[in-house]
């Protein structure tokens, strides 16, 4: 007996217990659908806080994004203010308007 065989009694032995009815020889006709028109997309759920903004971001070392966070909490700050606050000092530094 060979495999395609054995699997098909197997198939049917399941249908059987499970009382599937066999599959038709021919599948039913498929009815086309029809393309639906893109609906206009909704303005992004954007934060107004972060309207005109960007996202910028680094891959740092486990130890520096530990002492950023224990930082924050110290001084009761976001670490997002603590980086705008670090950016500041950087463009100072490089005589560039603090902007951040």
């Amino acid at each position: 007996m060979s495999t395609s065989e054995r699997v098909n009694k197997l198939k049917a032995a399941m249908q059987g217990m499970a009382g599937v009815p066999e599959p038709q020889a021919t599948p039913p006709p498929v009815r086309a659908v029809e393309p639906v028109p893109p609906e206009k997309s909704a303005p992004s759920a954007l934060a107004p806080s972060r309207r005109g903004k960007r996202n910028v971001s680094a891959y740092i070392d486990a130890t520096a994004a530990k002492q950023l966070r224990l930082l924050a909490v110290e001084r009761d700050a976001s670490t997002q203010g603590l980086i705008e606050e670090a950016l500041n000092d950087l463009f100072r530094k490089y005589n560039k308007s603090p902007i951040a």
